[in-house]
């Protein structure tokens, strides 16, 4: 089950090589297996892509190294874990970068001076919570991905459980390194690359509320993230830039557009 949650939740992974990457909340009740999509996610990444915090507190993101989340999958476990940090988690997905000035008192001449630190993203998110009450400014920056509790997800996940104690789940399990081995691969493969929408200008979206002015932005991010997925099946063409320079880009096809749709 969870076909849509699982490829939406990968394909934000994914994002991490856009130049604005997305974000996700995975909303459920304990239980319902949030973890276990975030984990699938994590270990379906290559391991020096994922940033992964069971807790974070409000400065440590600040003091990390200038490039320690740049183009990373950065994974808070639980948003208890995480709310105190919210400030400069939200900064990271809208400017793509954090900048804290700190008074330093400099050791020789006992002097205060004021040191700049920055840490630079983008970065791609991905967190759990149980409470569907979410904060307004984290909901129009994320996908909220709600798993499904129903009782025939329940009985699919009994099954699934029960196939794992055989002589074909054992089998199964013994291929899950290969698998995970070849999605690394795949992913360390993809090009960080610019990518053009040609029917763009044909899309509609919703406008009856500001929000949609960060969900239409979003939209179109999970388009060019479908793009970078699949970018050796896509054409991709040299363009010239206004100061002359000569770039490639990838082009969307309107397949893009379906699944992202």
């Amino acid at each position: 089950g969870e076909e849509t949650n699982k490829i939406l939740a990968y394909l934000i992974a994914i994002s991490r090589k856009l130049t604005r990457p997305l974000s996700g909340i995975v909303i459920s009740g304990s239980g319902a297996g949030k973890s276990g999509l975030v984990e699938l996610v994590q270990e379906l990444t290559p391991p020096e892509d994922v940033v992964f915090f069971s807790r974070i507190t409000p400065q440590a993101l600040y003091y990390m190294d200038r490039d320690a989340l740049k183009r990373k999958l950065l994974i808070i476990e639980e948003r208890t874990g995480g709310e105190s940090a919210d400030y400069s988690i939200r900064t990271l997905q809208s400017r793509q970068k954090l900048t804290q000035a700190v008074p330093i008192r400099d050791p020789n001449s006992g002097r205060v001076r004021t040191m700049t630190f920055e840490v630079e993203g983008p970065i791609a998110f991905l967190e759990t919570t149980t409470n569907g009450n979410i904060n307004h400014e984290n909901a129009t920056r994320c996908f909220e991905i709600y798993l499904d509790e129903s009782v025939n997800q329940t009985k699919r996940i009994h099954h699934a459980q029960r196939s794992a104690k055989t002589v074909e789940g054992i089998n199964r399990r013994s291929e899950v390194e290969s698998i995970k081995l070849k999605h690394h691969n795949l992913q360390r493969a993809l090009k960080h690359v610019m990518i053009e929408i040609p029917f763009a200008p044909l899309l509609d979206f919703p406008a009856d509320s500001l929000r949609t002015r960060r969900d239409h932005e979003r939209f179109l991010s999970l388009i060019e993230a479908v793009t970078v997925l699949f970018q050796y099946q896509r054409e991709e063409r040299e363009i010239s830039l206004p100061n002359g320079e000569q770039t490639s880009c990838i082009i969307s096809t309107v397949d893009d557009y379906a699944m992202a749709f």
